[in-house]
C-alpha cells in the first residue's frame, strides 16, 4: 500500500518549530496579498516601488532569517532537497544574480536577485515539517478566511476604503484591489476542495467557507478571478480521479487541449486561407466578460516595451532593473502613456526585457521541467500532483497578462516558488521511501 507523500514524516522535528513554521505560513499570505505597511492609503505609491522599505525588510527578512535557521537546523535533510531542486530553477537563480554584472543598477538587480534565494529558502523551510501540504493548506486557508473576512467587514464599514466606486462599485475590502480580492477568494474555494480531499472536514463547515468566499469573489467582480476558480476546480478534480489514473494521465490531457488548439487552427486557416489574429482569438472571450480585445490598452505597452528589448533581447537589460516608477529607466513608457505602469502585463514580455532570450529560454524549462515532476509525483500522490498542477496552469496562463514569474514577493510568485521546491521535496521524499519499501 502506497502512502501519500503529503503524510510521510520529512524529519524529525520539534513541536515549536512546527508550530514556528504554521507561522510562517500564516505571515507570507499576509506580508504577499496585504498593503506594504499594513496602510490603505491607495493614493501613495505602488506596493512594487516600496520593495525597498525598511517595513519590507523586517518582514520578509525576518522569515528568511528564521527559514535559515530551521534549515541549519537540519542541514542533512537540507543538502538532500538543495540538490533534488528543480535544476532550471537554480539557473535561474544564478542568471539574475549574474544580470547585476551588466545591470545598470546593480544594487537593485542583485538586493532583488536575493530575494528569490530568500523565498526558495522559505519553501524548503516549510517542506521540512510533518505533513507539509497539510500545513501549507490549512494555514493559508486559515490566513485568506481571515482576510475575506476583514474585507467584508471594510467593505460594509468603511466603503470609501474597501469598495472601489470607480470601477463599477466592485469590492477590494482590505486589499490593494478588486482582482486581488477576487483572486483570494478563488485560491480560497479551491483550497477548501482540497482541504476536504485531504483530512475530513465538518460539511457545514465546508458549504459556509465555500459560500462566503463565492460572495466575496462575485462582489469583487473580477472576472479573471472566476475564470481562475472554475479552471482550477475543474483540473484539480480531474486529475486527483481515480477512473483517468495511468502514467501519463497530466501529459494526456495536456495533449488533448494541444490537439483541440491545432485542429481548430487548421479549420480555420481551411476557410480563411490564413491563421486568426489576435482580436478574433480574444473578442469572444473578452465580449463575454466585458472587456476589449486589446486587453484593456496592454497592447499599448507591449509596443513600447519592445523598443527597449531590441537593444538587449540576447542577455537582458538586468534581473528587475526597468520597472521602478519615475525617473526610472521606463519613463519613456510613462511619458508615452501619461500615467505610470510597474509592468507590462506580460510577464514573459517582462523576462525577455530584463533577463533576455537566455533567461526566458530558462524559465520555459523550468516549467517544462516542473511538469514531468508532477507527472512523477501523481504516480505517489494524486491530491498533492492535482493541486500544484492545477496552480501551475493558473500561474502559466495569468503570466501573459499579468508578471508574476519571478517578481518580488508578491502572492503568485512565492505561492509558484514554494510549488516548485514543493515538487522536487515530495518526489525526492516518495523515492526515499520506495527505496526504502524495496530493500526490506
Amino acid at each position: 500500500m502506497k502512502i501519500p507523500a503529503s503524510d510521510l514524516q520529512q524529519t524529525d522535528m520539534p513541536a515549536s518549530q512546527v508550530f514556528v513554521i504554521k507561522l510562517m505560513v500564516v505571515l507570507f499570505v499576509v506580508f504577499s496579498l496585504l498593503p506594504y505597511g499594513i496602510s490603505w492609503d491607495y493614493t501613495g505609491t505602488s506596493a512594487l516601488t516600496m520593495e525597498g522599505s525598511i517595513t519590507t525588510k523586517l518582514e520578509w527578512g525576518g522569515l528568511i532569517s528564521v527559514a535559515a535557521y530551521i534549515l541549519y537546523q537540519h542541514w542533512h535533510i537540507t543538502r538532500r532537497d538543495l540538490r533534488a531542486l528543480n535544476p532550471f530553477l537554480v539557473a535561474v537563480l544564478i542568471w539574475c544574480l549574474l544580470s547585476s554584472m551588466w545591470s545598470p543598477l546593480p544594487g537593485v538587480t542583485f538586493k532583488r536577485a536575493i530575494q528569490l534565494y530568500g523565498i526558495v529558502m522559505i519553501g524548503l523551510s516549510i517542506q521540512m515539517a510533518p505533513k507539509p501540504l497539510h500545513v501549507l493548506i490549512r494555514g493559508m486557508l486559515f490566513t485568506l478566511m481571515c482576510i475575506l473576512v476583514l474585507s467584508a467587514f471594510m467593505a460594509i464599514a468603511t466603503p470609501s476604503i474597501g469598495i472601489d466606486y470607480e470601477l463599477g462599485g466592485a469590492w477590494r475590502g482590505a486589499l490593494s484591489q478588486k482582482n486581488e480580492l477576487g483572486q483570494v477568494a478563488a485560491i480560497a474555494i479551491l483550497l477548501w476542495q482540497v482541504l476536504a480531499c485531504i483530512e475530513k472536514i465538518d460539511i457545514r463547515l465546508f458549504l459556509v467557507g465555500i459560500l462566503f468566499s463565492f460572495f466575496l469573489l462575485v462582489m469583487s467582480k473580477s472576472s479573471t478571478s472566476m475564470i481562475i476558480t472554475i479552471s482550477t476546480s475543474l483540473i484539480f478534480h480531474a486529475l486527483r480521479k481515480r477512473r483517468i489514473q495511468s502514467d501519463y494521465s497530466i501529459s494526456r490531457i495536456l495533449l488533448s487541449i494541444l490537439c483541440v488548439v491545432i485542429i481548430g487552427l487548421y479549420v480555420f486557416y481551411m476557410q480563411e486561407s490564413r491563421f486568426p489574429t489576435w482580436p478574433e482569438l480574444s473578442s469572444p472571450i473578452a465580449h463575454i466578460f466585458g472587456k476589449g480585445s486589446d486587453l484593456t490598452g496592454r497592447t499599448d505597452i507591449w509596443e513600447l516595451v519592445w523598443l527597449e528589448i531590441r537593444k538587449h533581447w540576447v542577455m537582458g537589460l538586468g534581473y528587475g532593473a526597468f520597472w521602478l516608477g519615475p525617473d526610472s529607466l521606463s519613463q519613456f513608457v510613462i511619458s508615452a502613456l501619461h500615467w505610470i505602469p510597474l509592468q507590462s502585463h506580460n510577464g514573459y514580455m517582462d523576462i525577455l526585457n530584463e533577463q533576455g532570450i537566455i533567461g526566458l529560454t530558462m524559465t520555459i524549462l523550468c516549467l517544462l521541467t516542473q511538469i514531468v515532476m508532477l507527472v512523477r509525483m501523481s504516480h505517489g500522490d494524486r491530491v498533492q500532483s492535482a493541486f500544484w498542477t492545477a496552480m501551475l496552469l493558473v500561474v502559466i496562463v495569468t503570466n501573459f497578462t499579468e508578471s508574476s514569474l519571478f517578481r518580488g514577493f508578491g502572492f503568485q510568485n512565492v505561492f509558484f516558488i514554494f510549488a516548485l521546491v514543493a515538487a522536487t521535496t515530495v518526489n525526492r521524499r516518495l523515492n526515499t521511501s520506495n527505496d526504502s519499501i524495496g530493500s526490506t
